[in-house]
């Protein structure tokens, strides 16, 4: 076997091995959302996804998540970086603080929710399949 030969056959290896975790990852992601295991995620499991993830942004459970509660629960700073130092507004955030107030509700996340939901069921059956779930997600 020439050295060219195994070069294109370890690069190939190589480069599947690098993207099974990704795969695996929005697998895991996919498989959580879906409670009832049936290969799909609904509109309802996306309300509860979203309400859990709205408790892990509340660190401290008053009820709104304000844009340094994302920051830690993201863990966006850098933790060599000075406390409370700025951190760019992902655009994750934007989408969920629809009247730019800084602060996120319940009723914001859950409505952008609602909005992701609806690009990723491609086929608008009410139900987004493993097909058609792609990053970012829920």
């Amino acid at each position: 076997m020439n050295r060219l030969s195994l070069a294109i056959i370890l690069g190939g290896t190589l480069t599947m091995a690098i993207s099974l975790p990704a795969l695996s990852y929005e697998e895991s992601r996919f498989l959580g959302m879906d409670r009832d295991a049936d290969g799909a995620i609904s509109q309802a499991e996306t309300e509860a996804y979203r309400e859990r993830l709205f408790k892990e942004y509340d660190l401290n459970s008053d009820g709104k998540v304000e844009y340094e509660e994302y920051i830690q629960a993201e863990s966006l700073r850098s933790v060599t970086a000075p406390a409370h130092s700025e951190v760019p507004v992902p655009d994750e955030y934007k989408e969920m603080d629809t009247n730019g107030d800084t602060i996120v509700t319940l009723k914001e996340i859950k409505a952008a929710g609602v909005v992701r939901f609806n690009k990723l069921d491609k086929n608008a059956d009410g139900k987004v399949s493993k097909d058609e779930f792609v990053s970012p997600g829920l």
